[in-house]
Protein backbone atom coordinates (compact mmCIF):
# COMPACT_ATOMS: atom_id res chain seq x y z
CA UNK A 1 0.00 0.00 0.00
CA UNK A 2 3.04 2.36 0.80
CA UNK A 3 4.78 1.69 -2.51
CA UNK A 4 1.48 2.71 -4.85
CA UNK A 5 0.85 5.94 -2.35
CA UNK A 6 5.38 6.48 -3.22
CA UNK A 7 4.80 5.67 -6.80
CA UNK A 8 1.67 7.43 -7.37
CA UNK A 9 3.50 10.46 -5.85
CA UNK A 10 6.59 10.24 -7.98
CA UNK A 11 4.29 10.19 -11.03
CA UNK A 12 2.37 13.36 -9.98
CA UNK A 13 5.55 15.44 -9.35
CA UNK A 14 6.96 13.89 -12.80
CA UNK A 15 3.66 14.56 -14.23
CA UNK A 16 3.76 18.44 -12.78
CA UNK A 17 7.69 19.00 -14.12
CA UNK A 18 6.28 18.06 -17.62
CA UNK A 19 3.76 20.32 -17.58
CA UNK A 20 3.53 23.17 -20.47
CA UNK A 21 3.15 26.98 -20.22
CA UNK A 22 0.98 27.42 -23.11
CA UNK A 23 1.44 31.33 -22.08
CA UNK A 24 4.53 30.51 -24.58
CA UNK A 25 2.55 30.18 -27.85
CA UNK A 26 -0.20 33.44 -26.85
CA UNK A 27 1.70 35.46 -28.80
CA UNK A 28 0.21 38.53 -27.59
CA UNK A 29 -3.66 37.22 -27.01
CA UNK A 30 -4.51 38.72 -23.79
CA UNK A 31 -6.31 36.41 -21.03
CA UNK A 32 -10.03 36.23 -21.92
CA UNK A 33 -12.33 37.65 -19.01
CA UNK A 34 -15.73 37.28 -20.08
CA UNK A 35 -16.89 35.12 -17.39
CA UNK A 36 -15.46 38.09 -14.83
CA UNK A 37 -17.06 40.75 -16.95
CA UNK A 38 -20.58 38.95 -16.30
CA UNK A 39 -20.37 37.54 -12.61
CA UNK A 40 -19.33 41.63 -11.98
CA UNK A 41 -22.52 42.42 -14.13
CA UNK A 42 -24.84 40.16 -12.17
CA UNK A 43 -23.56 41.31 -8.55
CA UNK A 44 -23.86 44.77 -8.97
CA UNK A 45 -27.50 43.75 -10.30
CA UNK A 46 -27.94 42.07 -7.10
CA UNK A 47 -27.51 39.05 -7.07
CA UNK A 48 -28.85 36.17 -9.39
CA UNK A 49 -32.06 35.53 -11.06
CA UNK A 50 -33.85 36.53 -7.98
CA UNK A 51 -37.28 35.26 -6.77
CA UNK A 52 -36.56 31.34 -8.40
CA UNK A 53 -38.17 29.83 -5.18
CA UNK A 54 -41.38 31.91 -4.80
CA UNK A 55 -41.86 30.85 -9.01
CA UNK A 56 -40.75 27.05 -7.87
CA UNK A 57 -43.05 27.08 -5.20
CA UNK A 58 -45.85 28.76 -7.63
CA UNK A 59 -45.54 26.16 -10.13
CA UNK A 60 -46.13 23.67 -7.66
CA UNK A 61 -49.03 24.85 -6.08
CA UNK A 62 -50.50 25.40 -9.85
CA UNK A 63 -49.96 21.70 -11.06
CA UNK A 64 -50.89 20.82 -7.37
CA UNK A 65 -54.42 22.60 -7.94
CA UNK A 66 -54.98 21.55 -11.38
CA UNK A 67 -54.15 17.65 -10.52
CA UNK A 68 -56.16 17.56 -7.59
CA UNK A 69 -58.74 18.86 -9.75
CA UNK A 70 -58.42 16.23 -12.19
CA UNK A 71 -58.25 13.63 -9.99
CA UNK A 72 -61.17 14.65 -8.12
CA UNK A 73 -63.18 14.99 -11.42
CA UNK A 74 -62.21 11.24 -11.87
CA UNK A 75 -63.27 9.97 -8.45
CA UNK A 76 -66.75 11.63 -8.76
CA UNK A 77 -67.36 10.41 -12.27
CA UNK A 78 -66.43 7.16 -10.89
CA UNK A 79 -68.76 7.64 -7.53
CA UNK A 80 -71.96 9.04 -9.88
CA UNK A 81 -71.93 6.14 -11.58
CA UNK A 82 -71.63 3.60 -8.58
CA UNK A 83 -74.19 5.36 -7.16
CA UNK A 84 -76.74 5.43 -10.01
CA UNK A 85 -76.79 1.65 -10.05
CA UNK A 86 -76.89 1.60 -6.05
CA UNK A 87 -79.95 4.00 -6.83
CA UNK A 88 -81.21 1.61 -9.75
CA UNK A 89 -80.77 -1.27 -7.94
CA UNK A 90 -82.62 -0.33 -4.96
CA UNK A 91 -85.41 1.00 -7.21
CA UNK A 92 -85.90 -2.26 -8.97
CA UNK A 93 -85.80 -4.48 -5.66
CA UNK A 94 -88.46 -1.28 -4.27
CA UNK A 95 -90.96 -1.95 -7.44
CA UNK A 96 -90.10 -5.53 -7.33
CA UNK A 97 -91.62 -6.10 -3.36
CA UNK A 98 -94.29 -3.92 -4.03
CA UNK A 99 -95.01 -5.89 -6.54
CA UNK A 100 -95.41 -9.03 -4.82
CA UNK A 101 -97.26 -7.21 -2.10
CA UNK A 102 -100.18 -6.32 -4.21
CA UNK A 103 -100.09 -10.10 -5.88
CA UNK A 104 -100.32 -11.29 -2.45
CA UNK A 105 -103.16 -9.10 -1.53
CA UNK A 106 -104.88 -9.61 -4.43
CA UNK A 107 -104.61 -13.48 -3.61
CA UNK A 108 -105.70 -12.60 -0.31
CA UNK A 109 -108.95 -10.65 -1.57
CA UNK A 110 -109.51 -13.59 -4.18
CA UNK A 111 -109.41 -15.81 -0.73
CA UNK A 112 -111.94 -13.67 1.66
CA UNK A 113 -113.97 -13.19 -1.49
CA UNK A 114 -114.52 -17.13 -1.61
CA UNK A 115 -114.77 -17.67 1.66
CA UNK A 116 -117.09 -15.24 2.42
CA UNK A 117 -119.50 -16.78 -0.37
CA UNK A 118 -119.38 -20.23 0.83
CA UNK A 119 -120.46 -18.69 4.66
CA UNK A 120 -123.10 -16.75 3.02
Amino acid sequence: MKVRALILTVAAIANSAFAQDYQDYADGYEQDNLYQDYAMKQQEKGGGGGGGLVKSIGAFGISYLIGAKVHSGRISKKMKTKHLKDQKTLYTQYYNDVYRLEEQKAEQQAVIEQLQAALA
